[in-house]
């Protein structure tokens, strides 16, 4: 069984696995970010969810494969200690520590997003925000310590899901953001003129 493991195309899996998950990732962000979006046909909110959530797990699930393979991979050999607690590898501590918050994080939302009815609304909204900053610990994550990040295609990649979830999330922030209120001019009446008898 191990002989069979050892003869797995790690390496590949580990690339093929980590760009998948950030893929998957980025667009189960996007379907959150754009959900109350009016662009949605009626009637479409439920499976929108389900994609929404379809695609954050199987992320978070393909991330981990993507972890876990470096255990078995002979060229850049990973220990279970260097996987699971953060910043303790020796290759890359600094990026491969990202990757592991970054797991650690996805696996926080969504286990926060399955107790949502045991959770007052703005703790809840606390945990799944934090899909920002663990997003941005994937990218350089994956930027800075993936082998394929010189590749034109990849770095177009990672420019085109920052830019689309930037823009999402200005156009989110904008409709929710109440409209301004116009001005209120007050009418002051003139002064009464004094009459000349006075």
């Amino acid at each position: 069984m191990i002989d069979l493991l050892l003869r797995l195309p790690t390496w590949e899996i580990i690339r093929v696995a980590g760009i998948a998950s950030f893929c998957l990732l980025t667009v189960g962000m996007a379907l959150g970010i754009s959900y109350n979006f009016a662009i949605w046909p009626r009637g479409s909110k439920r499976r929108l969810y389900r994609w929404h959530s379809f695609c954050t797990i199987a992320g978070t699930a393909i991330g981990l494969l993507h972890g876990m393979t470096t255990i078995i991979d002979t060229y850049v050999p990973y220990t279970w200690k260097d996987l699971l607690i953060p910043f303790s590898s020796a290759y890359a501590p600094a990026w491969s520590g990202l990757g592991s918050l970054s797991g650690y994080g996805m696996l926080l939302v969504i286990l926060t997003t399955d107790l949502r009815n045991k959770l007052k609304r703005p703790l809840w909204l606390l945990f799944h925000l934090l899909s920002y900053p663990i997003y941005m610990m994937a990218l350089l994550h994956g930027f800075f310590l993936g082998s394929d990040s010189d590749l034109p295609g990849i770095r177009l990649l990672y420019a085109a899901s920052v830019i689309f979830l930037l823009g999402l999330t200005a156009a989110r922030g904008a409709m929710s953001t109440p409209a301004k209120a116009e001005p209120q001019v007050a009418v002051i009446p003139p002064p009464r003129r004094r009459s000349a008898e006075k």
